[in-house]
């Protein structure tokens, strides 16, 4: 067929003459091919085959940088024209294809890298997820330590003030062969903890968070020697305090006790350097977890959980009728006590406190109650908590009435799917996903404000709740929550 066939006008539509089109491209010379495609058909440079593809799909899938750049310059191809299979762009092609100069010429014409297909994936994405499709990852190889934000505190380990905009690797560890496993980010300092059982802190050492034996600041990471003849497997901590557990079981805790949450006895105002957690109700049991919030800690071992601290109705207590306002000690959660509980995990945010037993029974501790929330969460190797309002009675200059945050629960399974349960005025419901692709999770992060994805491909993901409550809700009275994931 060629221009000089009376059924091909300017604005044609002929489906055989995209095939014939999408078929030469695959040979020949670019030169050539420029010849056909002046001649061929009107409308060359924009017709669709039944897969949606047009010229410069192909072009960008084969390299051919020239011929796409006479596309673009003589023909005013489309860019951003999408195929039907996967919603691909030629930016797209050409990233999977690995084509990247061709990638390059469309970009520096305009061509947009945020356009996303219809599983939600950019042309950056698709090189992203071009890695082997099974890497094993074993807790004792060699890790890197990356932080960025803000760095007012010295919290980030770097040696200075500077805040960072970028991940950026903590010098200290990398140039000691120091691997860490677990980090713990707060407000005014940080911990880490190395494959070996060893626990290092930096930034402000206020009250002893840091565990020095001083209050001084930290500008990089620096071994607690109080703990070296102890081999740690745990750490958490929260604003003023921090927690470690060992592998023997036994909990050591420094920092800041104003509210009693270092569950020492007698209760010291501070302890600058790690003492060890002793009460009646934990002798004889070993402790295998640890969870701390701005005012109080929570210990678990198989068959029960300890809470200590504030009383503001996260410790799963009711309130103290003769108007004691803490826990001074460990003490168990009763609620949490019978022959068909075994804890699996929790953790502590300001204002609650979240329980995952073994059978997949998730319990919410707040307003002085321990609420069940999901039965049956089978699986689950992760969970976390934000937010929650404390009883401003207990301590009104501290807490305000109406105070306290959000209400959120993330929780992980070894599949990869996250469940989430968010607070809507005086309940809490489970939410579903709003994106546009099934992604499957290997670890999970959250904070006051945002939450944090790793995938199983490796791709790194922030994520923020849109707006508020929509109003539909489904049979399960699932609400459906819009929350919006960023790569990072």
């Amino acid at each position: 067929m060629s221009l000089g066939s009376p059924d091909c006008m300017p604005k044609c539509h002929s489906v055989r003459h995209a095939e014939e089109v999408i078929a030469a491209l695959t040979s020949g010379s670019e030169g050539s091919l420029q010849g056909f495609l002046s001649v061929h058909c009107h409308n060359a440079a924009t017709l669709r085959d039944e897969f949606g593809r047009t010229a410069l799909h192909l072009v960008a899938s084969l390299g051919k940088c020239d011929l796409l750049q006479w596309l673009l310059d003589s023909k005013h191809a489309d860019m951003l024209a999408k195929d039907k299979e996967s919603g691909w762009t030629a930016l797209h092609r050409s990233a999977f294809y690995g084509q990247i100069h061709c990638l390059m010429g469309l970009i520096k014409r305009g061509g947009a890298l945020s356009i996303q297909d219809k599983e939600g994936l950019s042309a950056l994405d698709l090189t992203m997820k071009d890695r082997p499709a099974h890497v094993v990852f074993r807790n004792t190889d060699p890790t890197e330590v990356y932080t960025w934000g803000s760095n007012t505190n010295f919290s980030l380990g770097h040696g200075n003030q500077e805040s960072r905009h970028h991940p950026e690797i903590v010098d200290l560890f990398s140039r000691s062969r120091i691997y860490v496993k677990q980090v713990v980010l707060c407000k005014f300092h940080s911990v880490f903890l190395s494959q070996k059982g060893q626990v290092y802190t930096c930034g402000h050492g206020q009250g002893g968070r840091l565990g020095h034996g001083d209050e001084q600041t930290y500008l990089v990471p620096r071994m607690v020697e109080g703990l070296l003849s102890h081999h740690c497997s745990q750490i958490a901590a929260a604003r003023d305090h921090t927690v470690v557990l060992t592998e023997e079981g036994y909990v050591y805790t420094f920092g800041l006790n104003t509210h009693h949450q270092l569950g020492l006895a007698p209760p010291p105002a501070s302890s600058q350097v790690p003492k060890q957690v002793t009460s009646k109700s934990l002798k004889g049991r070993s402790v295998i977890g640890v969870a701390a919030g701005r005012f109080h800690t929570v210990l678990w071992t198989r068959d029960a959980v300890y809470t200590v601290g504030l009383n503001g109705g996260q410790l799963g207590y009711l309130l103290e009728p003769n108007g004691e306002k803490c826990v001074t000690v460990p003490r168990q959660v009763s609620a949490l006590h019978h022959k068909d509980v075994t804890i699996a995990m929790a953790a502590a945010s300001n204002g609650a406190t979240v329980c995952v037993t073994e059978k997949g029974d998730v319990y919410l501790l707040t307003d002085y109650q321990c609420k069940k929330l999901a039965s049956k969460q089978l699986n689950l190797k992760k969970v976390l908590v934000s937010g929650g309002s404390l009883d401003h009675r207990i301590d009104p200059q501290l807490l305000h009435d109406g105070g306290g945050e959000k209400l959120v629960i993330l929780a992980l399974d070894e599949t990869g799917r996250v469940f989430c349960w968010r607070s809507m005025g005086t309940s809490v419901r489970q939410c579903r996903w709003a994106y546009g692709r099934q992604v499957f999770m290997s670890d999970i992060a959250l904070s006051k404000n945002s939450m944090m994805f790793v995938t199983q491909d490796g791709e790194g993901f922030s994520g923020q709740w849109l707006g508020q409550y929509k109003k539909a809700v489904d049979k399960k009275g699932i609400e459906a929550i819009s929350l919006t994931l960023n790569m990072l």
